[in-house]
């Protein structure tokens, strides 16, 4: 009696699990039936936010649906991250997130929100430098100018924040490598930053390259160094940074699409082919290039695996170094 009954849990258990995942790739099928949102954690003007509205055009074409973009910034990003995760996991609510949310964890402990318990990585999006900037009336011309006149000018030169991102990693990493005395100034976007390095207020100004490019290229800031491994076709006579003598500011930013953690492997799946898809379109690589941006493609398994490595990278070597 004992062995028919769980023989016929067994069973009960095996067409519940069949019955699942017709479901789930019934619903996979038909997705989207309404609009996506890809929810960035900056401001407008950002390396994330350019990058989102490129992906949400082409993904609009893709799906026959809308895609849109919702700014969310904030907290060094947590907002969006924290909205994102706590969002019904159907594939509809999408976060272009990036390296600098995985350094703010990083040097954050015990956020509420832990990128890879709460986050489900559906793919990768791109790759970009960061540029070093000053505005053109700033003495500086080169990385060994700035620095002399940092130190020179100890706790006069003001940098952008904020606290725990990118940029704060790169102007800690450059005041120990010269033992500078900086001053960062928080900002909730890369807008509000771009508007004071504009005006003279702040006189370090590292972003993204799409973000700074643009006025590099019209003169409205003079561009010093860029981190990546190669120079920039859109400013080629501006140098690397390991050309400037820094190797150790050497570094790209790495963006991944994400999505609240249990959202379906069919729908993961058919995101990640559409994202693949986009990243592929030879039009959208050249608008991208235009901005500075390399688009990065792959399974959601190989970029969950890179979160995770980039995870413990940064975990290790941020200590000590950002938030001094």
């Amino acid at each position: 009696m004992r062995q028919a009954s769980a023989a016929g849990w067994r069973s009960a258990g095996l067409f519940c699990a069949l019955l699942l995942a017709t479901c789930c790739t019934a619903i996979a099928q038909t997705f989207p039936v309404r609009p996506i949102s890809i929810v960035c954690p900056y401001g407008a003007g950002s390396g994330n936010d350019m990058i989102a509205r490129e992906l949400a055009q082409k993904l609009t074409e893709i799906f026959k649906s809308t895609v849109i973009v919702e700014n969310k910034p904030g907290a060094t990003g947590n907002i969006a991250t924290d909205y994102v995760a706590q969002s019904k996991p159907d594939g509809y609510t999408l976060f272009l997130n990036s390296t600098s949310g995985i350094i703010y964890q990083a040097t954050n402990p015990g956020l509420k929100t832990d990128i890879a318990r709460d986050l489900a990585v559906v793919g990768f999006a791109a790759v970009m430098p960061y540029v070093i900037a000053v505005p053109p009336s700033f003495e500086a011309h080169s990385m060994k100018e700035l620095i002399g006149l940092a130190q020179a000018n100890p706790g006069k030169i003001n940098y952008n924040g904020p606290p725990g991102s990118m940029s704060d990693y790169l102007a800690n990493t450059l005041k120990t490598f010269a033992s500078l005395d900086m001053v960062m100034i928080p900002y909730k976007s890369t807008s509000d930053a771009q508007v004071d390095v504009l005006a003279n207020r702040i006189q370090v100004w590292i972003t993204t390259a799409a973000s700074a490019v643009p006025f590099a290229k019209s003169g409205k800031v003079r561009a010093l160094a860029v981190t990546g491994e190669n120079r920039l076709a859109l400013i080629p006579d501006v140098p690397t940074i390991a050309e400037a003598g820094i190797p150790q500011m050497q570094t790209e930013v790495t963006f991944y699409l994400m999505a609240p953690k249990g959202v379906s492997p069919e729908i993961v799946q058919k995101i990640n082919e559409a994202v693949n898809d986009a990243l592929t379109d030879p039009a959208l690589i050249d608008r991208l290039a235009l901005m500075t941006v390399q688009p990065k493609t792959g399974t959601s398994d190989e970029a969950t695996k890179h979160v995770k490595q980039e995870i413990t990278k940064w975990t290790t070597e941020l200590q000590g170094v950002v938030g001094k």
